[in-house]
């Protein structure tokens, strides 16, 4: 039987890519931030026990939030990484949840368009070394040299692109990320660091829908992706 799991969303960056006013997770994505658009995601599922937002230090958006007093909803002070605000989120779990064999998943901040079907895939799949949502490549893969001329072109075949939410043992990923952290080893995502320990998760397929937004086109394509939902869900 599946346990409740608990989602840690990492939203302590500013997203420097984006060149918004303000940090990109708070930039208004029609009519509510994109945070509180990722967080509306998982706050009614029945098999998600609550949810974990890691703020910045001089976080000064979090408190217009619409889930600020919400029940299931908690934060703490993230870190200066993405890595460093996982950890943390995992030691707050163990700490003050007592949250500890469980799964946990970790789900970016900038995702407000992941579905529910998606998220039932990655909660309801069964690994022994976890497992993350992703998508098979479709564009033709270039590697670029140092001086930015293409080196070579890449079989596609079998390159999937990672997507959130990743699901792993709370334990077990916060003993990767202390390792990796000690040994100076830099990642971009949960996965890396069970990788870097030696695991071999699941791939779960996504949607390609379940966009992150990191520039600014991006947002034109989720402002595009929620009106197209909210005009289904009318009809």
């Amino acid at each position: 039987m599946i346990q409740p799991l608990w989602v840690i969303i990492p939203a302590a960056g500013i997203g420097q890519r984006m060149k918004a006013d303000c940090p990109k997770q708070y930039i208004p994505l029609l009519g509510k931030t994109i945070l509180d658009r990722t967080v509306a995601i998982f706050v009614n599922h029945p098999m998600i026990a609550g949810v974990a937002v890691g703020l910045g230090e001089l976080d000064g958006y979090w408190a217009d939030s619409s889930w600020v007093s919400h029940p299931r909803v908690f934060t703490y002070q993230g870190g200066m990484e993405r890595s460093d605000t996982v950890l943390k989120g995992l030691e707050y779990l163990s700490q003050v949840q007592q949250v500890a064999e469980q799964d946990v998943l970790v789900h970016d901040a900038a995702r407000p368009l992941l579905s529910q079907s998606a998220l039932e895939r990655i909660i309801q799949h069964q690994g022994a070394q976890g497992a993350i949502l992703a998508m098979p490549a479709r564009d033709t893969i270039k590697q670029q040299k140092a001086n930015g001329k293409i080196q070579a072109t890449i079989d596609r075949d079998g390159i999937w692109l990672a997507q959130t939410p990743q699901k792993f043992p709370a334990s077990d990923l916060l003993q990767a990320l202390r390792n990796i952290q000690a040994q100076g080893v830099a990642i971009t995502d949960e996965c890396s660091a069970m990788e870097y320990t030696g695991w071999q998760p699941d791939l779960v397929l996504g949607e390609s829908t379940n966009i992150k937004v990191t520039f600014p086109e991006d947002l034109l394509i989720a402002e595009a992706l929620v009106s197209h939902n909210i005009h289904s869900i009318s009809q």
